[in-house]
């Protein structure tokens, strides 16, 4: 298995692991205390744990090698794992409106304490420090379920915050705030789940990945390069596939211009490691009549 799926599938059992953790945590005290916005924020985490292990089997399908049938390889399974996370995103936010609608019409009075706002503050540090954690890693390896998964996590944070701000509402008699509260939080997490679901759409839709203008400027200065364009860029932020037209003097060989061709691949390569692999159409300065560019 390639490096990278190897990091990220060790990332997300650490991160597993501390949902499990912050999970039980939250869901066991939120029943023994009657507190519907920490037992809902709790169901959130371990639904965290179980898309953690729907992300190491996708990263590990992702990481095997190209095939008959798969000629790009499987990267894309790690992008349809990051929506999978976005629907389960939907999926706690419809649970979570439900029981607070519910609550709306059975007024419970949780038991707060010191203990309360223990479990919540010590849950809330663990929550921030793994989304910050699994956010760096993501960016590190260019890895968009990891970032998803973060920005995931992250929303469990804000929810945990806004949950102890509610509790002092609720020992100043405002019951009613904890139902409400809870439809906030929900509202959040729809909202993450929309823009993790729009980021991964759009690789799937094979959006542009490496500005066009950043590769010319890499190859700007090479020598025998007179033009490139029709510059397009496709795959996953840690598997991109590269194509593009490249203008070479009309007098120079065919072995000149596949030197030449090399030279831009090495190149590029080593200035963008995710590239996986690039196609060179090679082009005489005269004759060209399919140039675009789409340079920012």
């Amino acid at each position: 298995m390639d490096n990278y799926y190897e990091k990220v599938r060790k990332v997300l059992i650490i991160v597993l692991f501390c949902n499990l953790f912050i999970g039980l945590a939250k869901v066991l005290y939120g029943i023994n205390s009657n507190v519907l916005s920490i037992t809902a924020d709790g169901f959130d985490s371990l639904l965290d744990a179980l898309t953690n292990l729907v992300g190491i089997v996708a990263v590990y399908i992702s990481g095997k090698p190209s095939d008959a049938e798969h000629r790009y390889g499987h990267s894309k399974v790690e992008t349809f794992a990051s929506i999978l996370i976005s629907f389960t995103l939907f999926l706690v936010a419809y649970e979570i409106i439900t029981a607070a609608f519910e609550r709306f019409f059975n007024h419970v009075i949780p038991e707060i304490s010191l203990a309360t706002y223990s479990v919540l503050i010590i849950t809330l540090l663990i929550t921030v420090v793994v989304s910050y954690y699994e956010k760096k890693l993501g960016k590190k390896f260019n890895s968009d379920l990891l970032i998803s998964d973060s920005e995931h996590i992250k929303s469990d944070a804000l929810a945990t915050g806004v949950i102890i701000v509610s509790l002092i509402f609720i020992q100043n008699g405002l019951i009613w705030l904890d139902p409400i509260l809870s439809l906030g939080i929900s509202i959040l997490i729809i909202r993450t789940g929309l823009s993790i679901l729009y980021s991964n759409v759009h690789i799937l839709m094979d959006r542009n990945i490496i500005e066009s203008q950043s590769i010319k400027n890499e190859i700007n200065n090479i020598y025998g390069v007179y033009d490139i364009h029709n510059v397009r860029t496709r795959g996953t932020k840690s598997a991109v596939y590269l194509d593009m037209h490249m203008v070479v003097n009309d007098n120079i060989s065919v072995n000149q211009a596949n030197q030449i061709s090399n030279t831009v691949k090495n190149t590029l390569y080593h200035k963008f490691p995710e590239i996986k692999d690039i196609l060179i159409q090679i082009e005489p300065n005269s004759g060209i009549y399919d140039k675009y560019n789409h340079f920012e």
